[in-house]
């Protein structure tokens, strides 16, 4: 079983952008979508594979291109979305669960990017 995630339509309104699919055909779960996300200083590109529990984020600074992060995750189980309104958005990953432990990542687009990492015991 591939990665529990939001609806595509909670996922559009979150990325702010309607993704780019790999292959039209194909139901979303099963594809890769590219989303696109600017805010007034950060560019997103999310790429999510939710059958494959793939999701990658590169993030770059709007006034000079560079980039500020890199996130490749061959292993999530889940995805939430924290908050979705105007002026916050935050999502949370589930990552590398074991039987002792689980890593939890924490996402906030906007305002400003802002990224937690906390490996937790069951």
């Amino acid at each position: 079983m591939g990665m529990d995630i939001p609806d595509e339509l909670d996922l559009i309104s979150v990325f702010e952008s309607i993704p780019k699919r790999k292959d039209e055909t194909d139901i979303f779960y099963y594809d890769q979508s590219t989303f696109l996300l600017e805010t007034d200083n950060e560019v997103y590109e999310i790429i999510l594979s939710p059958f494959y529990h793939e999701f990658s984020m590169s993030i770059k600074e709007k006034k000079t291109d560079e980039e500020l992060s890199h996130l490749e995750l061959l292993s999530v189980n889940k995805i939430e979305i924290v908050k979705d309104s105007k002026d916050y958005s935050k999502i949370r990953l589930f990552h590398g669960e074991s039987d002792r432990y689980e890593n939890i990542i924490e996402i906030t687009f906007k305002p400003r990017f802002k990224l937690i990492f906390r490996e937790q015991y069951r």
